[in-house]
């Protein structure tokens, strides 16, 4: 009973939180701006609507954002000191109810390039059929590992770091499948380049339309990260990522956090680590197959956002010198707060329908397909997907989506969440 009432308080919240935001987009999106200009012989008023205003400034900013990473993803994948040998390279795959899609990552590593390597597969003691196929898949380079502290992915990769003698890491997810160069391009990085952190792309494959929708997600956010690069900060994950020991130990690892790989991402910039962001380096990884799928997987990623602040603001995670402290919560109060805010920019939208302003409508509605339409060409010239015809297609449904998962997730965690955490099934078709 107290279950259901939670729950329906949940979601009369968010039902409330959406509405007032509606609303809040109709009144500021009907607000008039006039320019007047009056010369000796000529006078004139130029009015237009805040919403028509909001239309052109969303506009700049998917060409501004999306044209730094288009121009990023069609840079040939050659930029980077790539070397096929040198230093032992430990490659961590941490898995948990993983069994039917692990032979994508163990399969594409073996083919790897890169020729110091070894491959440790991650497991959870508790999770046998999982480690069933880990054992079946072990022999020569690989082999198999259980977890020293169960019940986390954070915990999984810190028994194989220990386990090991190598002092450069990588990490990927049992699904993924990792493209020949990427090793050595991550290795080059390391230990040419002197880089702390190598971090490639990892794209959902388009198979279908809620496929194509978890793929056009993915682009309207890595869009969204290429604004704040510039301050030093990069989206540094537990997964298509290599780094080194020094750096490992420099931020205290991952922590057991729901988006661990977040709040690795906030503590490398805290601490000044150099991160290398090549994400016309890129590795596939299966979609969400349903709607129901790909919506708990987004919560569960939402959460973790709002988790990783949590913990921030409770004093956690707040490591590094001050002027990088504030950065970073800022940025993490600006990718919360900017997902909400795309409730009252589709509210503002709405009113351009209503007033015959459709073209401003549309305009950002092309903007966004055609972003996602040529990230999804560059994919599609290096092989990693087939079609771009629904990735264009699905791209203008993304943004709906932002807001109420963004709502949703802060009540949650604020009201109800227990720790527990979404898994998402996945076939390794």
């Amino acid at each position: 009973m107290k279950r259901l009432l939670t729950k329906g308080f949940e979601t009369a919240g968010s039902a409330g939180v959406f509405l007032t935001l509606l609303l809040l987009g109709l009144y500021q999106g009907l607000q008039q701006t006039v320019l007047s200009l009056n010369l000796v012989w000529l006078s004139f008023e130029i009015v237009w609507m805040d919403a028509v205003a909001t239309s052109i400034v969303f506009i700049g900013f998917v060409a501004l954002s999306g044209g730094l990473l288009l121009r990023e993803v069609w840079t040939p994948a050659t930029n980077v000191s790539s070397r096929d040998d040198g230093p032992q390279l430990t490659a961590i795959i941490p898995v948990y109810r993983d069994g039917a899609v692990l032979h994508r990552s163990v399969e594409s590593l073996k083919r790897a390039n890169y020729e110091n390597l070894e491959i440790v597969i991650a497991c959870e003691p508790d999770d046998k059929e999982t480690l069933a196929v880990a054992h079946e898949l072990a022999g020569g380079a690989v082999s198999v590992i259980e977890s020293r502290y169960p019940g986390s992915k954070s915990g999984a990769i810190q028994t194989a770091v220990e386990a090991s003698i190598a002092d450069s890491f990588a990490v990927f997810d049992a699904d993924e499948i990792v493209d020949e160069d990427f090793l050595s391009a991550g290795m080059g990085a390391l230990v040419d380049g002197g880089y702390d952190v190598f971090q490639g792309r990892r794209i959902p494959e388009p198979t279908g339309f809620v496929e194509a929708l978890a793929y056009c997600e993915r682009v309207m956010f890595h869009a969204s990260y290429k604004i704040v690069e510039p301050s030093g900060f990069y989206n540094c994950r537990s997964s298509s990522t290599l780094f080194s020991r020094e750096a490992f130990e420099t931020v205290g690892g991952f922590d057991d956090l729901l988006t661990e790989d977040l709040a690795f991402a906030h503590k490398c910039f805290r601490h000044g680590l150099d991160v290398r962001q090549a994400r016309n380096y890129t590795n596939v990884m299966e979609a969400p197959h349903t709607l129901a799928d790909f919506w708990g997987q987004r919560k569960r990623w939402r959460i973790g956002q709002v988790e990783v602040l949590d913990a921030t603001l409770r004093g956690r995670l707040t490591d590094g010198p001050l002027h990088r402290r504030v950065l970073s919560l800022g940025r993490m109060v600006t990718s919360l707060g900017g997902s909400i805010f795309t409730v009252v920019i589709l509210s503002k939208w709405s009113l351009l329908v209503l007033t015959d302003a459709e073209l401003f409508y549309l305009l950002p509605i092309v903007a966004v397909a055609v972003l996602a339409m040529g990230v999804g060409l560059a994919d599609s010239r290096s092989g990693s997907i087939d079609s771009v015809v629904p990735i264009t297609l699905c791209a203008p449904l993304v943004y709906p989506v932002f807001g109420l998962l963004s709502i949703k997730s802060i009540l949650e965690y604020t009201v109800s969440w227990d720790g527990t955490w979404y898994h998402v099934e996945k076939t390794g078709s």
